[in-house]
């Protein structure tokens, strides 16, 4: 059995290489996440487990066992840490680790542990598929994702009504599935339904059902999505849209937990989870009486508001690095990566269609690369609505009363001469700022000691920098 180390305490790091070498195993030792992470771009096989400490100097375990590639996710990882809690011990566990120990370390017990493993282990197509399965539910790895994520596991205990609100592509669904999947025993229905996917004639026959008979063309009876839902979930999309008249009889369902198909007086027991969602300011929709207020306080018991891509940069390359491991998945043989440049490409976009958009990009320069490295050029920005301002046009004085500024392209170290020339001030000088730091960092191989001093500014001070700029 070959065990990947990655330890940045030279004396733990070989304490454990000797011991793995005593019980006759092998090991690969590194020092940091970035060092790892270079390793497995150039397509490096792995072992067969992986022992990490949570703390490394430039990423922690969630994030290094979210960015390496799917055939390292599918190994049994182990985590360490000298500053372990059952929270932090839960939030890996629920990434896919198999288990997790404190320091001191109890080698024993460790050793133990591996031989179990080793046992255990099963095929790597069987890996492969246990990896993609693990990660179907993890939601990002962004504090306000993994925020989420945890208050779902205490959500699925209990059966009360959920609002999920967010931009059009966020991913509402996704989160409604996670919750589903905390709830429920597999196998339980989840049915799901975007009000504004059927024309408003259809909407109340096909959530309540009919009765053979009750209108022109009902040749037979049909069971509305509530009662297909029974024992599961029904998830009603975009419940900003739906028509005053059906909030109504919505509205008796919350109230009554109970079902009258059209042209039928008796009615039907419900026993389903409800979540809805919409990309609409409801308290606005109220206000305006497009939306009804006693409707509204009844969806919203539990608010879960996912936030735009925009706003969680980090979780930008960990959706890519999924959508790649699925397209190697579907296509044999095939076998995509991202790279830094890749990264950078992505980073330095505004997905105005959030995930949605992100996955459709990768999957296009998936198809289109000519390289088993995705071609930066494929990731970045089209001159398309993202390219545009998105703030109202600013009046400038004429010509002759300004200076002519230099565009992004002609100042040394510029990130991207493709984002659009009206951005702000300060969101420019962000991004240059980005650019320098991520520069400085792969210089020094993203030591954080030999970059801090570079820069002239303290490791505590550059750990703020990185974080604010979404640098992991």
């Amino acid at each position: 059995m070959k065990i990947e180390l990655i330890e940045d305490d030279p004396l733990m790091g070989e304490a454990l290489a000797e011991r793995l070498e005593i019980e006759g195993m092998k090991s690969r030792l590194w020092r940091s996440a970035g060092e790892l992470l270079s390793a497995t771009q150039q397509g490096l096989v792995p072992g067969d487990g992986v022992i990490s400490d949570v703390r490394l100097p430039d990423l922690d375990g969630p994030a290094l066992l979210a960015r390496v590639p799917a055939e390292w996710r599918a190994l049994p990882w182990i985590f360490i840490t000298g500053y372990g809690t059952s929270a932090q011990r839960d939030a890996l566990l629920a990434l896919g680790a198999v288990d997790f120990f404190t320091k001191p370390l109890d080698m024993d017990r460790l050793m133990q542990r591996l031989r179990s493993l080793q046992q255990k282990r099963s095929s790597p197509a069987e890996a492969s598929a246990r990896a993609v399965d693990t990660f179907e539910c993890p939601l990002g790895v962004s504090s306000e994702m993994r925020k989420l994520h945890r208050l779902l596991t205490r959500l699925g205990r209990h059966w009360s009504t959920v609002l999920i609100t967010g931009e059009s592509g966020a991913g509402k669904e996704v989160l409604a599935r996670c919750l589903h999947r905390e709830s429920l025993p597999e196998g339980a229905p989840f049915v799901a339904v975007n009000a504004t996917s059927l024309p408003e004639s259809l909407i109340e026959a096909e959530l309540f059902g009919y009765e053979k008979g009750a209108f022109s063309g009902a040749l037979r009876s049909h069971r509305g999505l509530f009662e297909q839902a029974g024992g599961g979930t029904l998830f009603l999309d975009e419940i900003g849209d739906m028509p005053l008249p059906l909030q109504a009889r919505l509205l008796r369902v919350l109230e009554d937990r109970t079902v009258t198909r059209i042209g039928s007086e008796k009615p039907v027991q419900i026993d389903v989870r409800l979540i809805f969602a919409t990309h609409r300011n409801l308290n606005e929709e109220v206000r305006a009486g497009r939306f009804r207020e006693d409707l509204y306080y009844r969806i919203n018991v539990v608010h879960l508001p996912v936030p735009p891509l925009r706003e969680r940069p980090e979780d930008v390359p960990w959706l890519a690095q999924r959508f790649i491991d699925g397209w190697n998945a579907a296509n044999p043989g095939a076998r995509r990566r991202l790279g830094l440049d890749g990264e950078r490409a992505l980073l330095a976009r505004r997905w105005p269609g959030n995930v949605r958009e992100l996955r459709n990009c990768v999957e296009r320069a998936c198809l289109l690369s000519e390289t088993e490295t995705l071609d930066p050029q494929l990731l970045r920005p089209e001159m398309s609505a993202e390219s545009k301002p998105s703030e109202p046009e600013r009046v400038l004085p004429p010509a002759s009363n300004r200076e002519t500024p230099l565009a992004p392209a002609q100042l040394q170290g510029a990130s991207s001469a493709t984002e659009p020339s009206t951005v702000s001030l300060e969101s420019y000088l962000r991004q240059q700022e980005r650019a320098f730091v991520l520069q400085t960092l792969e210089r020094y191989g993203w030591q954080m000691g030999q970059t801090a001093a570079a820069l002239g500014i303290s490791r505590k001070n550059l750990w703020e920098r990185m974080k604010r700029l979404g640098i992991q």
